[in-house]
């Protein structure tokens, strides 16, 4: 089951990431909505709650790192520098991680390196497929942004999964 959500999160991703390249960002973020309903249907463990929780952390980071001029969407909220596709996706992903709450706790260490390789391998094949592009600022600038929010975020969440599930 925990297998079937993986590839799920996967194949949202790159929908999501296609869809937003080729200039259909509400299209996008409908793909992680879906997801997320999939998500709650599949595994006991899965969260809304978290997923809400994950989104606000999720966009925060990423407000931050567009205002320091690591990334920029092309396709921004007119509310906030970045789509509301870029919230779909941190949903999808909250949702699904109390579901792998189990196996990250038992590493919890290794957290933080999965938030950064991920995070910073995700956000650059988002830019290789055009969704996403390098902000003013640089490569360094993303990497180090990008990295960093990964690197909170993602132990945070998977601590306040095991929070959520005892």
């Amino acid at each position: 089951m925990v297998l079937r959500l993986g590839i799920l999160l996967h194949v949202n991703w790159v929908a999501v990431v296609y869809a937003a390249s080729q200039g259909f960002p509400l299209l996008a973020a409908l793909f992680s909505l879906i997801t997320s309903g999939l998500c709650l249907r599949m595994h006991p463990k899965a969260s809304i709650r978290l997923g809400i929780v994950a989104t606000l952390i999720g966009l925060a980071g990423d407000v931050g790192v567009v205002a320091l001029g690591g990334l920029d969407f092309s396709s921004a909220s007119p509310v906030l520098p970045v789509p509301m596709w870029m919230a779909g996706l941190w949903l999808a992903f909250g949702t699904s991680l109390p579901a792998f709450e189990p196996f990250l706790s038992k590493r919890f260490w290794l957290t933080p390196v999965l938030g950064i390789l991920g995070g910073v391998g995700a956000y650059t094949s988002a830019g290789s497929f055009g969704a996403v592009e390098l902000g003013q600022a640089g490569r360094l600038t993303m990497v180090v942004s990008v990295g960093l929010l990964w690197a909170t975020a993602f132990p945070l969440l998977v601590h306040l999964a095991k929070k959520q599930q005892s």
